[in-house]
């Protein structure tokens, strides 16, 4: 009978680079880092082997190292199964190697710390992405299961995210450093079962950083104080920008430092005052039109661009004849005329902004009003915030400390 050679119709073969590891599992320990990442394992420390084995993936260290005694001369002893969530494959069910000590006798696990924490069963990796999903989208609980889902085809509850986000160990850097005497100071106004708080907040104006954040209960002038006390004790103290808020002039004042005024608050004040006097009076067109030029004259004070332009403005206020009622008396000489200094003081030195719009921003990006309104506990509510004050500070880290509001 004549041999023939068939030749294997090719084209329905289907092609694919074997590796040595797909033979023998126990070479898999030598699979490189972008083909753990497939896994959500990319941040495993080098002692710690993911295999695969029996279809099953398995753990087990390069070097066991016994916990009790520190001592290497240890031996395989069995393993047990672990359910893990991963990030892009999902929950999985694993095997850890189980080891036993010849020295003390002890058997312990490999250790998997640099995978998932203790009595948990969700990855680092994972906790990375729905922290990530927080502090850069500011996704809500519900969204961030969703997206787990579409995308990882992760299934865990809503409760579960929650009490990642609770359990999030990124803490405020109130490391030792010499700040530059220039400072906004602000307070966040957030609801906390239902009941208001303050979020204090100092920020440095020339290093474009917070420099220390605190929550209170009351915003009164003496807890001000004792904030801005502890937050700047051995700093340099040259100027602190604020708003209106009477009890924030308490307290700096006691505290001795030049205070500044927000120019935005400073207009935004000057028109409600006005737009509240015309609505509750009858006014002849002529004392509306004289009220109308007083504020375009104080608004010009505000604008002047530099210090002696301003004294002028102001010069001219006071020879000016306007009507004088207790309205115009409080704006002019119980506000402007008296503290004329702090709303000009960013003109005699450029290193004071003439707003508070840094810290402003940062507020509504880390803060924006729909959130701070649904805080139930004080630990929810300050770690979302360092969360999302840890994507601000990367940020602008990367761009080299100028910031991009």
């Amino acid at each position: 009978m004549t041999s023939k050679n068939i030749k294997a119709p090719y084209e329905c073969m289907e092609l694919k680079e074997y590796k040595l590891s797909d033979f023998v599992p126990e070479f898999s320990e030598f699979r490189q880092s972008d083909d753990l990442s497939r896994f959500g394992c990319e941040n495993i420390e080098d002692n710690l082997i993911r295999l695969e084995k029996r279809g099953k993936i398995h753990f087990e260290n390069r070097i066991a190292v016994c916990p009790s005694c520190k001592s290497h001369h240890t031996v395989k002893n069995g393993t047990y199964e672990r359910k893990l969530i991963f990030l892009r494959i999902g929950e999985q069910i694993c095997t850890i190697q189980k080891y036993k000590c010849k020295k003390c006798g002890k058997v312990f696990y490999s250790d998997l710390s640099s995978l998932v924490y203790s009595n948990s069963n969700i990855t680092l990796s994972v906790i990375d992405c729905i922290e990530n999903l927080y502090q850069i989208y500011g996704a809500g609980l519900h969204k961030i299961r969703f997206e787990l889902k579409q995308q990882h085809n992760i299934e865990i509850s809503h409760q579960s995210i929650e009490n990642i986000l609770l359990k999030s160990k990124y803490e405020f850097n109130y490391e030792n450093r010499t700040y530059s005497g220039y400072y906004l100071f602000d307070s966040l106004w957030v609801k906390i079962k239902g009941k208001w708080n303050y979020l204090l907040a100092l920020f440095d104006v020339k290093l474009n950083t917070l420099v220390s954040v605190k929550l209170v209960e009351s915003e009164d002038s003496k807890t001000i104080y004792q904030f801005l006390h502890e937050s700047l004790r051995n700093q340099e103290k040259i100027s602190i920008g604020t708003d209106l808020k009477h009890e924030y002039r308490e307290a700096i004042d006691k505290l001795k430092v030049k205070q500044h005024f927000c120019k935005f608050h400073v207009k935004q004040n000057i028109n409600k005052r006005f737009r509240d006097y015309f609505d509750k009076n009858q006014l002849e067109k002529e004392e509306f039109n004289e009220l109308i030029d007083l504020k375009k004259h104080i608004f010009k004070i505000l604008d002047a661009k530099n210090l002696n332009d301003a004294k002028n403005l102001r010069n001219q206020l006071l020879d000016k004849k306007y009507s004088k009622n207790n309205f115009t008396i409080k704006i002019v000489d119980k506000f402007i005329i008296p503290y004329f200094q702090k709303l000009t003081t960013h003109l005699e030195n450029t290193n004071i902004p003439s707003t508070n719009n840094k810290i402003e921003n940062i507020f509504q990006k880390i803060f924006p009003k729909h959130i701070k309104r649904t805080m139930k506990i004080e630990q929810g509510l300050l770690r979302r915030f360092m969360l999302k004050l840890n994507h601000w500070n990367i940020k602008n880290k990367k761009e080299k400390n100028h910031t991009s509001f």
